[in-house]
C-alpha cells in the first residue's frame, strides 16, 4: 500500500476537521432555535464525533439530544 504524502494527510485532516465543525455548528443552531438547549452543556465533542463518524445527519442528532433534555 502506498503511503499518503504529508500534504494529502494534512488535507484529509483539514477536510474532516472542518466537516465536523460544520456538523457541530448545525446541531448547535438547531438546538438553540428549537428547544433553547446549549449543546456544550449537554454533550462533549468526543460523543458528538462518534455520531459524525457514523454518518448521522445533524438534524437527527439534534432531535435526539432535544428529546433527552
Amino acid at each position: 500500500m502506498k503511503m499518503l504524502q504529508k500534504t494529502q494527510t494534512t488535507a484529509l485532516y483539514y477536510l474532516f476537521h472542518t466537516g465536523f465543525q460544520t456538523f457541530k455548528e448545525r446541531i448547535k443552531d438547531e438546538l438553540t432555535s428549537t428547544s433553547g438547549v446549549n449543546l456544550e452543556d449537554v454533550m462533549d465533542d468526543s460523543n458528538l464525533y462518534a455520531y459524525y463518524q457514523q454518518g448521522e445527519s445533524a438534524d437527527f442528532v439534534a432531535a435526539c439530544i432535544a428529546a433527552c433534555c
